[in-house]
């Protein structure tokens, strides 16, 4: 183990499906999921991550009108389903349990 290239870099591709009523925060969700499933993914210590490309899927809007009463105070309601398509390259440490 010592004195051996730990540091590995990989590029790996994930999809990755958020929904929100903003589209800023639905950005947003998608690369915390992203994040999240990586480290799920490698199950190593990651030291970096980097977005290299982004490809938006599918992007869905709903737009729905609600009324207050069936008849007042219209007011338009709009949801985003984002689905991501994202390439990131991954510098992590490539160590077991069992190495030391």
């Amino acid at each position: 183990m010592q004195n051996k290239q730990l540091l590995t870099e990989i590029r790996h591709e994930t999809t990755v499906t958020a929904y929100g009523t903003d589209f800023n925060s639905v950005t947003g969700k998608i690369f915390q999921l992203m994040r999240k499933q990586i480290f799920a993914e490698i199950g190593k210590p990651i030291i970096q991550m980097e977005s290299e490309e982004v490809y938006f899927e599918n992007v869905n809007i709903e737009r729905r009108t609600e009324r207050f009463m069936f008849f007042f105070w219209p007011r338009e309601k709009v949801s985003y389903t984002v689905t991501a398509r994202i390439v990131v390259k991954i510098k992590y440490l490539d160590i077991e349990k069992g190495d030391f």
